[in-house]
């Protein structure tokens, strides 16, 4: 995927490469996997638990503020990898969804409801030229 191969399909992200390649989202694969913060999750019935890496990218930052962990609501969390900016940013607006939800119908959004609205979110991206690809993987929790 250097600039030699690409041969010029890299600068758009809708145009597809002769491999069928959308080249945009590759590049933000790649920028997950470059965090190199691995996750696990496994559901049960009625419960689910998650491990994650924790790691502190410098030692001027507070330990305690680096997270992938993040509550939308009571019932619902969020787990990210990638790039924490992307994922802080993708989580106000889960929060915001997640509380429109509740005051529209009058209970807590279900956590597919709130999965597809992030996978919806995160497709929308991918198909504007204004906006780049969210460099985040999220997994959303049911508590």
């Amino acid at each position: 995927m250097s600039r030699g191969t690409g041969a010029g399909y890299d600068r758009h992200i809708t145009i597809f490469s002769p491999e069928g390649r959308l080249y945009q989202v590759e590049y933000a694969f790649k920028a997950v996997k470059a965090a190199g913060i691995t996750s696990i999750g496994v559901r049960g019935k009625d419960s689910v638990c998650v491990v994650t890496q924790k790691k502190v990218p410098d030692k001027l930052l507070d330990q305690t503020s680096v997270t992938h962990l993040f509550q939308i609501t009571k019932f619902l969390g969020l787990l990210a990898t990638g790039m924490t900016a992307d994922a802080r940013s993708l989580v106000h607006q889960a929060r915001n969804e997640a509380a429109e939800f509740r005051f529209k119908w009058g209970y807590e959004m279900p956590v597919d409801v709130l999965a597809k609205w992030i996978a919806d979110k995160s497709q929308i991206y991918t198909q504007h030229a204004y906006m780049r690809p969210l460099v985040s993987s999220c997994h959303d929790l049911g508590y």
